[in-house]
């Protein structure tokens, strides 16, 4: 089975998406479609994880078209944000070939633009829908986003909640013990994207609160805001530590007490309602309970599989914590690490495959060769295009 991705900026999702399917089905053979900046161009690999790439250009109509011509799909795997590339493929393809839309994210239950480095696209409430409603199935970060979607349009019938789980290829392998002694107060961690715009990554108010409660904060920012080194020259207690790589970072969070979660709700908050971000599932992998702030879906993943807390605002946290029996909810975490990862789970988005290749196999007309030759795909670094 050939499966195309397409995405405007390839993100991490992606990357463990095809870490899965190549541990768990060396049958596929996979292709990539996108504008911006390639895998191993933003995380220093995956790239290698596709057979083929294809870079779509400023104006990518005509060469997405191309692009699934020559890579004669089963099926098309789009991924948003944005929902432009979803509904070209659509059109491209009309009812010959499924388009799976994979939803990471929706742009109604924001307040802010998706910044990835590309203008908005003019219209993205009627790209959504079109997306979605024109989809052969869909896929989202959680049942919460799902069931943001049934209220708002016709989705299809097959539908798929599939997290954003950690790898264990990238996991520790072995764990401290749970009853290891903390000295000094509560150590906490953020990683991942900051921003300095008002949205839900702008946590510098939420940082000095979480200081001024008298914990620990180490951060390790997906890429350099000034801001935030601005500010950990203000707090004692927050540190701002270099960006690493995925894989390396991973092997840095053990050594923490609690991995943060908690969002800035002022612009997005249904969105945050929604989300269940990579960094919840990496914080679990790597043995740390979760600490977010009542966003719904985040607060029932800590509840349903027992790996953290939900609090209605920092104030009192560092008391509540230090009453926490830490070694108990360690022990509890690293007992549900190994449910919550990709590999885990990364059969039922192949069983989704399987599904639809097997339903459009059986409608009149062939959308191209069953295994026809990969076309000529760009060398990914010939044509990078710089995003931020």
């Amino acid at each position: 089975m050939r499966v195309l991705f397409v995405q405007q900026q390839p993100c991490i999702r992606a990357l463990k998406y095809a870490v899965g399917l190549r541990a768990t089905r060396p049958d596929l053979t996979l292709g990539f479609a996108c504008q911006g900046r390639t895998l191993s161009e933003w995380y220093g690999s995956g790239d290698e994880l596709f057979d083929a790439w294809w870079r779509l250009g400023p104006d990518p109509r005509s060469a997405l078209g191309e692009a699934i011509d020559s890579f004669a799909p089963d099926i098309v795997h789009s991924h948003n944000l944005p929902d432009r590339l979803t509904v070209l493929a659509l059109e491209h393809v009309g009812d010959r070939l499924p388009v799976i839309h994979d939803v990471h994210d929706m742009q109604s239950l924001r307040r802010t633009p998706y910044e990835d480095g590309f203008p908005e696209p003019a219209d993205p409430l009627a790209l959504e829908r079109r997306a979605i409603e024109g989809a052969a199935a869909l896929i989202a970060v959680s049942e919460e986003l799902l069931q943001e979607i049934a209220a708002r349009y016709r989705p299809p019938a097959l539908v798929l909640a599939y997290a954003n789980y950690a790898t264990v290829r990238d996991l520790p392998r072995d764990l401290p013990p749970p009853e290891r002694e903390r000295v000094g107060p509560p150590r906490l961690v953020y990683q991942g994207t900051l921003s300095a715009n008002g949205g839900h990554y702008d946590l510098r108010d939420l940082f000095r609160e979480l200081c001024l409660e008298g914990v620990s904060l180490d951060v390790f920012p997906a890429r350099a805001v000034p801001e935030y080194r601005q500010l950990a020259g203000e707090l004692v207690e927050m540190r701002l530590c270099e960006t690493l790589e995925p894989a390396r970072l991973l092997q840095e969070l053990p050594g923490y007490d609690f991995g943060w979660a908690g969002f800035n709700e002022t612009l997005n908050g249904p969105h945050l309602d929604t989300a269940l971000p990579n960094k919840a599932y990496e914080y679990v992998g790597c043995g740390l309970p979760v600490i977010t702030l009542g966003h719904r879906a985040l607060a029932r993943f800590v509840r349903e599989h027992g790996v953290g807390i939900s609090l209605d605002g920092v104030a009192g946290m560092r008391a509540l914590l230090e009453q926490l029996d830490l070694p108990a909810l360690r022990r509890r975490v690293a007992a549900a690490r190994g449910g919550l990862t990709v590999e885990a789970n990364i059969g039922r988005v192949a069983r989704l495959y399987d599904e639809l290749a097997a339903r459009y196999s059986k409608s009149s007309g062939a959308w191209g060769p069953t295994h026809a030759t990969t076309g000529s795909p760009s060398t990914p670094a010939a044509t990078a295009r710089t995003s931020s």
